[in-house]
Parts: C-alpha cells; structure tokens; sequence
C-alpha cells in the first residue's frame, strides 16, 4: 500500500484518480482549496470505497505561504510519502495575478507544484521507491518561456499561458529527474477529457474522466514504472515530448527561476 497526495483532487481528473488508488487500497491524502469541498469528495469516494484510507489536506495554490504551511502540516503528520501527484490546475481567460504577484496560470500550475515538491522531498526520501508525477497537456507542445514576460503581462492569451504552464511542467518534471535521481519524476498526457477545465476553456467535450486518470494511476502504482523517470507518457505509455521540453538548459533555467521565486516561502519549512 502505498500513501499517495493528489492536488486538485475535488473534481475532474483528480477525483477520479483519487478514487481508483483508494478502491485499490492505496493510502490517499486529497488535497483542494478549501475544507468543504474536500470533505465532499472524500464523502464521494468513501461511498465507492467504504473501507478507503482518506486523509485530506487544503491550500490555496494561489497563495505560496499557504503551500509551504500545507507542507509543513503533511511533514509533521506523515511518516513518508510514496507518492505525489501534481494534478490541480487552472485556465485563465484574463490576467489575473496570484496572492504573490505571478500570472495566476503559471503560478498554480507550475510554482505552487514546484514549491510543493521541493518542501516534500525529504518525506518523499523516507519511502522505498518515491514517485512524483506531474499532470502536463499535449498543449505543452504550442508553450514558450519567455523569462522577460514570464508573468504574460504583454498581451495576456489564456491558451498561450496554459500552453506555456503546461511545457513548464514537462521541462520541471524533466530537470526533477536529474535533481533528484533517487526518485522517479514523469509527466503525462491525460488526454482530451470533459472536465469543467476543458468545458469553460474550450467549450467542448472530451472523453471520461476514468480515461483521465488512466495514466496518472499508472505512474503512480504499476510495478512497470519502476526505475524509469524523466519520461513524459500518453495513454500509459512514454512518448516523444515537444523538442523544447528537452532543453536541458531551459529546463535548468526554469529551474532557477523557480527557486527564486519560492525561496522566501521555502523558510518556512526545514
């Protein structure tokens, strides 16, 4: 049995995945932005798994503080962490800045995520055979980072940003795995599916949410993923990201960037 956190797991693809690990006996910590709507879908999944092991936990990803104290709670309350899962996301159709002052889509998708891993690693590190998996698009493709408009506050385009949050979650994922080489960092593709994302950013529909959490689930608990890391998977199978997505000098870029960004919420935990 594994002890797995899942962010966003409210709704969408996330729920879904929460639902599958707990019904095959995995420990699930559910993470969302406030206590009331965690507790509705740890109601939801105890109903399809009576017996499921929840725990849950809030933040607001548009708040750093709020993530390094969610850290600091998990690491006081878990004696390790097999696996996290970095699901939660938005879609923008304005700017908009988080508590921090970061366009709001790079800011939950990508910094938040990067802020959370970083403050769990040494739980992670307590766990036999660590994962971290990390939730992209196959809109990574069409994502650019410009370091000199980073925050999007030239000519803010929703789909530009969330493609751009997206390839940021490949090229992290991707430099995690050199960072970190004794755990297994992989992100994924989840398809095209109809979450309330998908449905208020391109107003169409997609394919179930148990499609969705396909691969994510895979990652996380198939014995077959086991030593294999800095890969990015579709349809539970690793394929051939964007070319940019494997710049190892983006990718180092991005990386200190990030920390820069987080260092005056990494403090808070030690």
């Amino acid at each position: 049995m594994k002890t797995i956190l899942i962010t966003g797991a409210t709704d969408g693809i996330g729920l879904e995945t929460a639902k599958i690990l707990a019904c095959s006996g995995h420990q699930v910590i559910l993470h969302g932005r406030s206590a009331e709507k965690i507790q509705l879908a740890r109601d939801t999944i105890q109903r399809s798994a009576p017996n499921a092991v929840l725990h849950t936990t809030h933040a607001d990803l548009a708040d750093l503080s709020a993530v390094a104290r969610m850290a600091q709670n998990l690491a006081a309350r878990l004696p390790q962490l097999d696996v996290l899962i970095n699901n939660a996301g938005v879609y923008m159709t304005e700017l908009r800045l988080t508590k921090d002052g970061f366009e709001m889509t790079l800011g939950v998708n990508h910094l938040a995520h990067f802020l959370l891993t970083n403050l769990l690693l040494p739980l992670l590190k307590k766990s036999p055979g660590p994962r971290v998996v990390t939730v992209s698009s196959v809109v990574h493709t069409g994502g650019r980072i410009d370091f000199d408009n980073i925050n999007n506050k030239r000519h803010f385009d929703g789909y530009h940003a969330y493609a751009n949050s997206k390839l940021a979650n490949v090229l992290f994922a991707n430099e995690l795995a050199r960072h970190a080489p004794w755990l297994t960092s992989n992100s994924l593709h989840p398809g095209v599916i109809g979450t309330k994302l998908l449905h208020n950013a391109f107003d169409m529909a997609g394919a179930s949410v148990a499609e969705g959490a396909r691969t994510p689930v895979y990652l996380a608990a198939s014995p077959e993923v086991k030593g294999i890391t800095g890969k990015y998977f579709d349809q539970c199978a690793a394929v051939q990201p964007a070319s940019l997505s494997l710049d190892q000098h983006l990718a180092q870029q991005l990386w200190d960037w990030s920390m820069n960004a987080a260092r005056p919420f990494s403090a808070e935990i030690q």
